[in-house]
């Protein structure tokens, strides 16, 4: 037959703890002995002999008697404050040896009168100290027990079992190592998080810092754009300021060699006009004056070259008074042709004074293009430092644009790792969850084979009590 460890364990499964098995098939064997009726007790009941007195730890007493030497009498239970009674002789109550006593007094059972020989005997059932529990994984019976009665022990061993196993599903040290590893993750997410939160609030400053310098940036390139705005007004269009001094100056440059139209300052087309020019007017002075010299005007006997050929003539002939006359001609013609060149310079006088009025209108629009130029250059300078103020903050923004990229990295980075320790962390709870399901499953079967074998536990005890 099967050791009650093994009996044991065909009833719960696997244990391991023969140390516990032991106190319980000692606690249930004693238990067992309480609930059996006296007739099954004495039935399996030992006899021990003794004189004067016996031990009873570990007895389950049954009755006790004395010897007279001839009959065994049987001892009656008395109080232990009564032994003084029993030894008066005088008392109704004395000892005698056919009408003996015991008392119980420090575990030990003194018997009155006191016997001899031996004559003393304790019929009573063993009982299992607990400091020296029965071994079950070494026996499969029980000495001074009922055969019918020890599936009983072996019953209670085995509840007790069931009982440990379920209060151990409560306390599953691989699911608190889990807890506890969880607990460790869940804290260093904590600290994580605390860092993403650093590098969010660095993220934001940075991005803030970039929306300042981006803003700098836009109120001077409005800047530069109202100054281009004012170069554009001077130059873009026929409206423009430069436009029109330009236009100016062409139009005065034209006047040199207009054949008509009104100059602005001079007066009409009768200055300008090919036939009436001062220039054709000089020519024709010119011209005339040297015709009065060498071009037989006014008559061909008449032009200088002939009145001083005359001349000549007349003091060779030593007509002295002709001669006069011609020297007379001679100088009337001369007067005529500086009169004629003159005129011709009165003519090139105004031709000058009409170009150096003309060159000065156009130095003048000059001028004002080249002095509206140089204002627009002004501005020039003025918007490409404003453009170079822009992306000078434009450089910084980017600068900040880095940083909040390097932070909005390094924030995801721990962000991955905060997913990485969740998943960590969701690892330990399918663990747990896993063992949980494991056992909660054993749990209840566990409960379940408790309470069959509680039941038939209680069945037998009642049988077993029944039969007394």
């Amino acid at each position: 037959m099967a050791t009650f460890s093994a009996q044991v364990v065909d009833l719960v499964g696997a244990f391991t703890d023969e140390t516990a098995l032991d106190t319980w098939i000692t606690e249930g064997a004693n238990e067992i002995i309480n609930a059996m009726p006296r007739a099954m007790r004495e039935r399996v009941a030992e006899e021990t002999q003794f004189t004067a007195s016996a031990e009873v730890e570990g007895h389950n007493v049954l009755h006790v008697l004395r010897s007279d030497g001839t009959i065994e009498h049987p001892c009656r239970r008395v109080p232990a404050g009564k032994r003084g009674v029993i030894q008066d002789s005088t008392h109704i109550e004395y000892a005698s040896a056919t009408y003996p006593a015991f008392i119980e007094k420090d575990a030990t059972i003194i018997v009155y009168p006191t016997p001899a020989n031996n004559n003393g005997k304790l019929v009573s059932i063993p009982t299992y100290n607990q400091g020296s529990p029965l071994d079950a994984s070494d026996i499969s019976a029980i000495t001074n027990f009922p055969n019918e009665a020890e599936y009983l022990v072996t019953l209670y061993a085995a509840i007790k079992a069931l009982q440990q196993n379920m209060s151990g599903k409560l306390g599953n040290s691989d699911i608190a190592a889990a807890l506890v590893l969880i607990n460790t993750e869940l804290d260093e997410t904590q600290a994580v998080c605390d860092l993403v939160n650093t590098q969010v609030d660095s993220t934001v400053t940075a991005l803030s810092n970039m929306a300042t310098e981006i803003a700098l940036a836009n109120k001077e390139v409005d800047d530069a754009l109202i100054e281009i705005d004012e170069a554009v007004g001077l130059t873009d269009g026929a409206g423009s300021n430069i436009q029109v001094a330009v236009d100016a100056m062409k139009t005065a440059n034209a006047k040199f060699r207009a054949d008509g139209g009104d100059p602005a300052l001079f007066g009409d087309e009768s200055t300008y006009t090919t036939g009436n020019s001062a220039m054709t007017s000089v020519k024709t002075y010119v011209d005339r004056a040297i015709s009065y010299i060498n071009g037989d005007f006014p008559a061909a006997a008449y032009d200088l070259a002939a009145n001083l050929a005359d001349v000549d003539a007349e003091l060779t002939s030593e007509d002295i008074e002709l001669a006069s006359a011609r020297v007379q001609q001679v100088q009337t013609t001369l007067n005529a042709t500086q009169a004629d060149l003159q005129i011709a310079q009165m003519y090139i006088t105004e031709w000058n004074t009409m170009v150096q009025t003309l060159v000065a209108e156009v130095n003048a629009f000059s001028t004002e293009a080249s002095a509206r130029y140089g204002w627009m250059s002004t501005k020039a300078v003025v918007w490409q430092g404003e453009l170079a103020a822009a992306q000078g903050y434009m450089a910084t923004a980017g600068g900040y644009a880095s940083q909040a990229s390097g932070f909005n990295a390094a924030a995801q980075g721990y962000a991955n790792e905060i997913q990485a320790k969740i998943g960590i962390a969701n690892g330990y709870i399918a663990e747990i969850n896993a063992r949980l399901s494991v056992d909660s499953a054993e749990y209840a079967w566990y409960e379940k084979q408790q309470i069959k074998l509680q039941q038939d536990y209680d069945k037998g005890v009642a049988i077993l009590r029944g039969g007394g």
